[in-house]
């Protein structure tokens, strides 16, 4: 929030600028765009038996950046459980050299015991040459496409406001440019006598400082909340010093 113009006739405050809501949106989508590129991961675990113990596993973990592959001798595999820890859960294979994580710490598919079972069964059964699994190990896309998604409707619906008041014309015009359409509101400056600044609380407790300008008949034009108490303050002052300059 701040005074980009003054004259005699004329002052206009911009309360909102297009950083406001650009920062924040590509925040957003890099965010959403780093959960693809690092966390979002296929996993695969294919076995080829030869004869009994005798064949190799291959756990090949993959994402955006590349894969990364891990072989494991048929003959070290032991098998495989769920550990379980609190609200989270995870594969793990048995083998000769210790545990080897096969999915994450994540809970939105439940089929980990399915999958114990599948591999646990082809290590028994000496019958069974083929072992093929993949499962996706993440809980990002669905997140990592709601912070892309959220970052794209902050660019498309924020908007950049001005407050301009005019007294060769005896209004208030709001300026409301964004992405997609502007949006102008006029009110008459004569019906303005007088402005002021509420504090308000939220549910944390925290401060917000809002400029209210004074209508005739009761109502009230309020700019944009804060948490900034010393520019609402240096707003009001000089938007008062305007009006009563006016009179």
């Amino acid at each position: 929030m701040k005074i980009i113009e003054q004259t005699a006739t004329e002052l206009k405050i911009q309360t909102r600028s297009v950083f406001d809501f650009w920062v924040p949106s590509c925040l957003l989508i890099v965010f959403g765009l780093k959960c693809v590129a690092f966390d979002y991961h296929l996993v695969s675990l294919s076995c080829h038996r030869v004869e009994g113990r005798q064949g190799n596993c291959q756990l090949v973990r993959s994402s955006l950046l590349g894969s990364k592959i891990q072989e494991i001798q048929l003959a070290s595999l032991q098998g495989a459980k769920v550990v379980r820890a609190g609200y989270t859960s995870k594969v793990v294979l048995l083998t000769d050299a210790g545990y080897v994580r096969f999915a994450g710490n994540y809970t939105h598919w439940g089929d980990k015991d399915a999958i114990v079972l599948e591999i646990n069964s082809f290590v028994k059964n000496a019958d069974r040459r083929l072992l093929e699994l993949k499962r996706y190990d993440s809980l990002f896309p669905g997140l990592a496409g709601l912070f892309v998604t959220a970052g794209i409707a902050v660019i498309a619906f924020g908007k950049k406001e001005i407050y301009s008041f005019d007294r060769t014309l005896d209004t208030l015009t709001v300026k409301q440019q964004g992405l997609l359409r502007t949006k102008l509101i006029q009110h008459s400056l004569c019906e303005i006598y007088g402005v002021e600044v509420a504090r308000t609380k939220d549910q944390d407790k925290d401060s917000w400082y809002e400029v209210r300008l004074l209508v005739c008949g009761g109502s009230r034009i309020s700019l944009p909340k804060t948490m900034n108490r010393y520019e609402p303050e240096k707003i009001a002052k000089a938007i008062n010093n305007y009006l009563h300059q006016q009179k």
